[in-house]
């Protein structure tokens, strides 16, 4: 039963993609990444409503505070029964910790299905590509094409990427 479940929550936030970006107002750069995980930059917070609507249950922000209203948009997730989760990043100077954090947030079942945000897709690509080699067992090279689907762009997250997966791969 917990398998159905996840399946129509995840056909339900695909549907629920595809009806936004019908109506031009999609979120930029979402991506149905899998059956757990869309991504994303920033939401408005009706988005969020949309967000809910289609069966996500956590929002993980990848943005500074700094960069936006933070909080009008963990108040927005609170009252509509979202969890959310701030991870700041630093596009210019993202640090392990995050990372460790990242991974530590994504490890739980209960969060899923979930929405990665950051201003664009870059940090969270960045992240993503880490996160499917070192746990779900992917190639650098496939990982980082997935993640510049996400929004990876910026060249030294790719190194920030590249260089945390060496260190951390076990001699993968």
């Amino acid at each position: 039963m917990p398998r159905l479940a996840a399946a129509f929550a995840a056909a339900l936030c695909l549907g629920g993609a595809l009806l936004a970006q019908a109506a031009g107002e999609a979120i930029d750069r979402f991506l149905r990444v899998d059956d757990r995980v869309c991504t994303g930059g920033q939401p408005t917070l009706a988005q969020l409503a949309d967000l809910k609507r289609d069966g996500v249950r956590t929002i993980i922000s990848l943005r500074e505070p700094s960069e936006y209203d933070a909080r009008a948009e963990a108040d927005a997730a609170r009252e509509l029964e979202i969890g959310f989760v701030s991870i700041p990043v630093q596009t210019a100077d993202p640090k392990g910790d995050e990372v460790v954090a990242f991974l530590r947030v994504t490890s739980k079942p209960e969060i899923f299905p979930a929405f990665i945000h950051c201003g664009s897709g870059n940090r969270v690509g960045a992240f993503w590509m880490i996160r499917r080699v070192l746990v779900d067992g992917w190639t650098v090279e496939k990982a980082e094409e997935e993640a510049r689907r996400i929004g990876l762009r910026s060249p030294n997250l790719v190194e920030f990427a590249t260089q945390y997966i060496r260190s951390h791969s076990g001699g993968r």
